[in-house]
């Protein structure tokens, strides 16, 4: 009687011991966030990395008809960033061998638009004529804006687009200009110019003349992209580009962009205008890459 109380003693102390053990998720945490930082390291080329725990779960074994087996396994999602790069990895962790193994998570990303395309040649437009204008050789630059402009669609083939639209921050020497950047695919250029703001009171502006135009081209792609024929428009912003000047004759400005809204059938949406007045199609209606 006395040894079968010590066997009962001994196996509510067992048990008592499986209790208080953490489970996996806990116990493999410190492991999966080490081999995640391993893999990452290499995988980014940056030795100095972090890692995040962004998921955690327990794996439950399959059981037999024995005793219960306690689950051994952990999952986790974990984000390793970097050198100014991030990627994520999915791990399997096994508490018997203290190890874990990483494998890369796909993350599916939206395709590049062309203002991706062409924005390290806007920036580097906008830096140019900023060093110039602020007298300044370091300065900073700053992408506040960026528009794909679509071209206006004919009966024939698509016309895939080739231009986009930039706004650009240029910073240096305690002084700051932005500039509004216009870069064309197929010339492979890009022009910066200034916003010419309107002053109170003061004579009407290239974007007040263009505005009707901007109105029709977004009311007409609204029309289209809404599926609603019965639509209004609302300018939510205009601006005069100054172009940017030689040391020849005053360059007036020929350049104006906008943003619309357009609303109708309980829907609504917005579009970038740009619009050329040297241009045969003097306004085209884009859409927004944030």
């Amino acid at each position: 009687m006395k040894a079968l109380t010590i066997s009962a003693a001994g196996f509510f102390s067992a048990l008592n011991g499986c209790a208080s053990e953490p489970p996996p998720t806990e116990a493999l945490q410190s492991i999966a966030v080490t081999a995640a930082q391993q893999r990452g390291a290499a995988d980014l080329g940056c030795p100095a990395v972090t890692g995040q725990i962004l998921t955690k779960e327990t794996i439950q074994e399959a059981q037999g008809t024995r005793w219960f087996d306690p689950p051994n396994k952990a999952a986790y999602t974990v984000n390793v960033a970097g050198c100014g790069k991030r990627t994520t990895y999915s791990l399997t962790c096994d508490d018997r061998h203290k190890s874990c193994v990483a494998a890369p998570v796909a993350v599916s990303s939206a395709p590049l638009q062309l203002a991706d395309k062409l924005q390290p040649g806007a920036v580097s437009a906008a830096q140019q004529s900023g060093m110039s204008e602020l007298g300044c050789e370091a300065v900073t630059t700053e992408v506040l804006r960026q528009e794909t402009i679509q071209e206006a669609q004919g009966t024939g083939w698509y016309e895939p687009p080739h231009k986009a639209a930039y706004t650009v921050n240029v910073e240096g020497c305690g002084k700051r200009v932005t500039y509004a950047v216009a870069c064309d695919d197929r010339q492979k250029s890009c022009v910066p110019g200034t916003l010419q703001k309107k002053a109170e009171g003061g004579p009407p502006q290239l974007s007040d003349k263009l505005q009707p135009e901007a109105e029709r081209v977004a009311q007409q792609s609204g029309m289209s992209g809404l599926g609603c024929e019965a639509v209004t428009t609302e300018v939510l912003r205009q601006e005069t580009i100054q172009e940017a000047q030689g040391t020849g004759r005053y360059e007036p400005p020929h350049r104006a962009v906008y943003s619309v809204a357009v609303s109708g059938c309980g829907k609504r949406t917005t579009y970038p205008v740009a619009c050329d007045d040297r241009q045969k199609s003097v306004c085209v209606a884009g859409s927004f890459q944030n």
